[in-house]
């Protein structure tokens, strides 16, 4: 992706890139090199298409990064059947918890580093007055795409 050939050329590491690699300039020379040949292939690939179709902003900005044709892509967002969630109250009961809720709706992948989240609500609630901090909640909610995301 546009990330990991960002993340090559500023050697940085992380997931997509070993700090052994990003301590040498030649082994992050030789991973960009390779990333960028295969970026090109890509986009070649997707030149062949006459629409393309994604299903959200950020595969959109991708997709049009590589391939260069915003032109024939459109974003089609997946049918969600709302009627049920419209019928639910909008307020709710101050019994359950009477504070704020923070509330992070996300594939849980690694490279979503839900950790910063958890670290930076910490502070956050580190921060608040004295008696304070029992009046927020994070709460994270989402799926995983295969057991190594678990």
């Amino acid at each position: 992706s546009t990330d990991m050939l960002e993340q090559v050329r500023d050697r940085r590491s992380g997931l997509c890139n070993d700090a052994k690699v990003a301590g040498s300039w030649l082994l992050s020379s030789a991973k960009l090199l390779y990333y960028r040949l295969f970026a090109m292939l890509y986009g070649l690939a997707g030149s062949f298409a006459e629409v393309v179709l994604v299903n959200s902003s950020w595969t959109r900005n991708h997709i049009v990064a590589l391939w260069k044709m915003p032109e024939r892509t459109v974003t089609t967002y997946p049918p969600c059947d709302t009627a049920a969630l419209a019928e639910l109250p909008l307020e709710r009961a101050q019994k359950d918890f009477p504070g704020k809720l923070v509330l992070s709706l996300a594939q849980f992948r690694p490279e979503k580093n839900h950790a910063l989240q958890l670290r930076s609500f910490s502070r956050y609630l580190q921060m608040q007055a004295a008696g304070e901090s029992h009046r927020a909640r994070l709460i994270l909610a989402g799926g995983c795409r295969d057991a190594g995301d678990r």
